[in-house]
């Protein structure tokens, strides 16, 4: 295959799809034809790249690379559709190459971010994670991921997954927490605007300090009084529970570092 990728076949509408696909043929890079589960949404993205909207992965071009933007747990029976002769890669920070159906050409190519479809993002500044099954499928990955950002790493299955793991903690769960946030606001008639501004400057802090270091609250302070009142407020027994538990963690995460 040629090191250097210039048509591209997208499997997935989603929000991955959606801002890979837009930035490629900024680019220069032509997404030739998208295939996704919904047509709607599979429609949209073709209008805004000036792709084909293809009804079929076994109508996707032939001996062209394939990205697969879609849930992890399709992405192996996506894998056994694709034309053996198409060279594959797929976006999952999760999913071991090792257990997806052998092909000559398989990679990974992951984007470490958080995608809203309709939120503008500059990928420029977005770290790429390759991994591929052979030394010139890898290099024509990462002249592709080039074309975006200048942040690119060789990571194999192992390393990707702990770094995906680590990333549902500071981006899924955090994001949970201010889902948890927002419904106490509401129940109580308080505006979630309100809390913004802190939202932002924990965000910010961590800039310049360790997570670590700008861990504050009645849990690092084992306030006792503030902590069982604020269980008492908590109706939710999940919530209750969740309250508890990152409590715990908190506390024990502090006893560790002392030691």
């Amino acid at each position: 295959m040629k090191n250097e990728i210039q048509q591209i076949s997208i499997i997935g509408s989603g929000n991955v799809a959606w801002h890979l696909a837009k930035n490629f043929v900024e680019l220069g890079v032509n997404v030739s034809h998208i295939y996704g589960r919904t047509p709607k949404h599979v429609e949209e993205l073709c209008t805004e790249t000036g792709s084909i909207n293809t009804r079929s992965i076994s109508e996707l071009p032939k001996n062209q690379f394939v990205l697969i933007c879609t849930p992890d747990d399709s992405i192996a029976s996506i894998c056994d559709l694709i034309d053996d002769s198409c060279p594959v890669a797929y976006t999952s920070g999760s999913i071991e190459i090792s257990s997806l159906p052998q092909r000559t050409n398989l990679g990974v190519f992951y984007p470490l971010q958080t995608f809203s479809k309709h939120i503008e993002l500059d990928l420029s500044t977005v770290p790429f994670f390759i991994e591929s099954t052979n030394e010139e499928f890898t290099q024509a990955l990462f002249i592709l991921a080039s074309k975006i950002t200048d942040t690119i790493t060789l990571a194999n299955s192992q390393e990707r997954s702990e770094l995906h793991l680590a990333a549902v903690f500071v981006n899924n769960f955090t994001n949970h927490l201010y889902q948890v946030g927002a419904q106490i606001c509401e129940e109580q008639e308080v505006p979630f605007e309100l809390l913004r501004p802190l939202i932002a400057e924990t965000a910010a802090k961590i800039e310049s300090i360790t997570p670590k270091e700008a861990q504050t609250g009645p849990a690092l302070r084992n306030d006792k009084t503030t902590l069982q009142k604020h269980l008492d407020q908590l109706r939710d027994p999940v919530f209750k529970n969740l309250y508890l538990t990152l409590t715990e963690s908190i506390q024990k995460n502090d006893e560790y570092s002392k030691l």
